[in-house]
């Protein structure tokens, strides 16, 4: 029994870091995704294609982007951990350093 376990954890150890892994790379849908979270307001509009800033880690995905209302900071997280879909928040102001 205890030969299975090992196993078993070793697997799940693997899935969690390819998991983490892939959350850590930024990807164009989710950039995309934050785009549109960027301006919420009346007659806010998003200056520029990419964000100036981005940073990523294996729980969430962060966006500046200049709009035309200040810097908005987007931040995305699944909606589970390591699966699930991307769920985007923006705040205003640029990322703390």
């Amino acid at each position: 029994m205890k030969g299975w376990i090992g196993w078993v954890l070793l697997g799940l150890s693997l899935v969690v870091a390819v998991a983490g892994w892939r959350n850590a790379q930024p990807e164009p849908e989710t950039e995309a995704q934050s785009r549109q979270h960027a301006c919420n307001a009346p007659g806010c509009t998003v200056q520029g294609e990419r964000p100036s800033v981005v940073r990523t880690d294996i729980a969430r995905r962060q966006y500046q982007w200049n709009t035309s209302s200040g810097p908005v900071t987007v931040t995305c997280k699944r909606r589970m951990w390591i699966a699930g879909a991307w769920e985007c928040t923006a705040t205003a102001g640029a990322m703390a350093q």
